[in-house]
């Protein structure tokens, strides 16, 4: 008996001298153990090999304390300190059921953990490995780390080992130190340190929170590119998209199709199909059918009414004051005034009686001041203006020096090419419009007209002037013209080198047309137009009431004559350089752009709930503990979410009948994975065709 025991010994331990090529692939093979006994059960011949004991099959090696090895069907049963080692990756468990002829390890215990090359460790309960193909799949829930300890869960998943890849569906969470997310399903590349999202998604970073249909995160560049209505909420803003790129260790993106931008603090909305932006300091870009709009609802009527305006660019940016051309800064500094009012100097002046009066009520709603054309100040006087005034700039000052506030942040404004503009009570349309914080100047260049109801205001640049955020002037510098239509036949006109709208609580109280002025009213008698009468002067002053003439007052060189219809020549009819441009004028908002604004959300935390990581707190508590990830979560919370979830016991695979446990059928150890082949996974898969056929033509 003893010599058998010896023969046993040698016979079954040649496994510990170098592995013979010679060794059939197809069977299992001990390489060493301590003792291996030979019984029969049941008719059926088995070796109770009893170790530390190492087999070899498909290149890969089983370790373990205790093994049962069918060596008819070619299948072990292994427990204590179980191991399983092959090219980098190592799992490890309490049992191993080892099926050679299915290349299949089915390994349970109360910790089954996988580590791969990278120093991924994956861990669950229940894990199946094909020790042939390389690829895992676990179920019931299970948590990986990896090395850079991001954390990553899901009800089940898979891995590929030659891919170096990872697949986890159902409750999928991730997390790192600046960003939580859920998905349905989430791919991660352990060797590139790439993850892929399907269906929603939901994601919560520093800067906000996140929703969308797919995405991936480059973990290594901090690139993130989400896809198919994703909505973004800060604190500020409401941004939606259905592609967005986001450079976090730039601070820069791309916004494209569908673009919607909401600032709920300015209530403003820019929408367009491509917006680049930046941030340190702020710039943003939109183009292809790019749409700003602003909007302000009346606190008695809640009627909101909103200003429409698109252009080929827009563009939105800051700087700091010290940091600006000097010359751009010394030209909105020349621009600058301070909004006053001044009462008119003497001269000619008319009262608007009942006939007058019909005719002035078609005069354009607006009225103004009159004031030198000398808008120079001592700078001095600009800083303490720019000091005391205006709230904005105020906010963002650090000091003062004697000629510039270097830190002060000066916002701009920028609209290129075919700008239009469309709002209930005001449309206009120009080449090109400016803004800058530094004046609060929005300027119109390039042919621009207004259009206010029946009336028509145009010159070589509009101006308009904001102090605190309320327009109180608008300038029409150089050739200034305004054509009132009266009856579809006639148009009052007034012509003059400058022209200022003075307004007050968002309505014009005043109207100044100045040096070589020159009017056109056409007045009626019983309602029927009778006579023509024509004015000339070096300044006219319109004073308004409820948006009606009331009184006019011609200064210096004043000239007037009144022309019997009936005598009225042709050429008498318009003022030199008319032009009216109604067919230019947008009729209405869509216009401007078709586009439907979406709603606004209210309270997401209601509906999306964060990440609990109830599968990480079962296999990495002290991780669950200390990680960024999870300091604002709420272990109680988890805890239940992850009772709830085992008592849902689930089978291996949702999508067929396969069982949990072992009794399965073998050939269905690994349910079929149904992968979304990305660009990113065709690429490795190509490369690792290009390698295996580069080793083919070396053999």
């Amino acid at each position: 008996m003893k010599t058998l025991g010896i023969f046993l010994v040698l016979f079954l331990g040649i496994g510990r001298l170098p592995v013979s090529k010679g060794l059939e692939e197809d069977k299992i093979h001990l390489l060493n153990a301590k003792v291996a006994e030979m019984y029969e059960h049941f008719g059926v011949n088995y070796r109770k090999v009893t170790g530390p004991a190492r087999f070899l099959h498909n290149k890969t090696y089983i370790l373990c304390d205790t093994a049962i090895w069918n060596t008819a069907e070619n299948i072990i049963d292994a427990i204590g300190n179980v191991e399983i080692i092959q090219e980098g990756t190592r799992l490890t468990g309490e049992t191993i059921h080892y099926m050679g002829d299915l290349n299949m390890a089915e390994v349970r215990g109360r910790v089954v953990e996988l580590t791969d090359k990278e120093n991924n460790r994956l861990r669950t309960k229940h894990l199946n490995f094909n020790t042939k193909d390389s690829i895992g799949y676990f179920f019931n829930g299970g948590s990986m780390l990896d090395k850079d300890g991001t954390l990553l869960e899901s009800r089940r998943g898979y891995y590929y080992s030659k891919e170096k890849f990872f697949c986890f569906y159902d409750n999928v969470e991730m997390g790192t130190d600046t960003l939580k997310i859920k998905a349905d399903s989430l791919y991660y590349h352990s060797d590139l340190d790439f993850a892929e999202f399907w269906g929603n998604i939901q994601a919560w970073h520093t800067d906000g929170f996140l929703t969308s249909k797919q995405g991936t995160y480059e973990k290594d560049r901090e690139r993130f590119h989400f896809l198919e209505d994703v909505l973004i909420l800060t604190e500020e803003q409401e941004i939606r998209a259905d592609d967005v790129l986001y450079e976090r260790n730039d601070h820069s993106g791309t916004l494209k199709k569908n673009v919607q931008v909401r600032d709920t603090t300015q209530q403003v909305l820019i929408l367009g199909d491509r917006l680049d932006f930046r941030r340190h300091p702020d710039w943003v870009q939109v183009t292809e059918e790019p749409v700003f709009i602003t909007y302000e609802t009346d606190q008695e009527t809640h009627i909101r009414d909103s200003l429409f305006l698109r252009a080929d660019t827009l563009r939105v940016f800051t700087s700091t004051y010290g940091t600006m051309d000097s010359l751009e800064r010394a030209q909105a500094l020349a621009r600058q005034s301070v909004p006053e009012k001044s009462v008119p100097e003497k001269g000619t002046e008319t009262e608007i009686e009942d006939s007058e009066e019909e005719a002035a009520s078609t005069l354009p709603e607006y009225a103004v001041e009159a004031d030198s054309l000398d808008f120079s100040i001592d700078m001095t006087e600009v800083q303490m203006f720019l000091y005391r005034q205006d709230s904005l700039l105020h906010a963002h000052v650090r000091h003062r020096g004697d000629s510039l506030f270097n830190t002060m942040e000066v916002h701009f404004f920028y609209g290129y090419s075919n700008v239009k503009v469309y709002k209930s009570d005001l449309q206009s349309v120009c080449d090109s419009v400016v803004f800058n914080s530094i004046d609060s100047i929005m300027r119109q260049y390039g042919k621009p007209v207004l259009w206010n109801e029946e009336s028509q205001l145009s010159a070589d640049s509009i101006w308009f002037r904001f102090s605190r955020d309320s327009l109180y002037r608008v300038d029409f510098n150089s050739n200034a013209f305004l054509i009132s239509q009266e009856e579809k036949t006639f148009f009052h006109q007034i012509k003059a080198d400058l022209m200022h709208a003075h307004v007050e609580n968002n309505d014009i109280y005043r109207f100044d047309a100045i040096k070589n002025a020159k009017a056109l009213f056409y007045i009626p008698e019983d309602s029927l137009i009778t006579s023509l009468n024509i004015k000339e002067c070096e300044e006219m002053n319109v004073f308004l009431e409820n948006r009606r003439a009331r009184r006019i007052i011609y200064k210096n060189s004043i000239k007037s004559d009144m022309i019997p219809l009936f005598d009225l020549r042709k050429e008498q009819e318009q003022l030199a350089g008319f032009l009216w441009r109604e067919p230019e004028r947008p009729p209405h908002r869509q216009a401007i752009t078709e586009r439907t604004i979406k709603n606004i959300v209210f309270n997401p935390h209601l509906t999306y709930h964060e990440p609990l990581y109830p599968y990480t707190l079962k296999y990495f508590p002290l991780e669950h503990a200390g990680s960024a990830a999870m300091r604002s979560g709420n272990r109680a919370q988890a805890r239940e979410e992850l009772a709830r979830r085992e008592s849902e016991w689930a089978p291996a695979d949702d999508s067929s009948d396969i069982p949990a446990d072992k009794s399965m059928p073998a050939n269905k150890s690994i349910p079929v994975d149904k992968r979304k082949i990305t660009p990113i996974l065709e690429q490795k898969q190509t490369k690792e065709r290009i390698s295996i056929r580069q080793e083919v033509i070396q053999l």
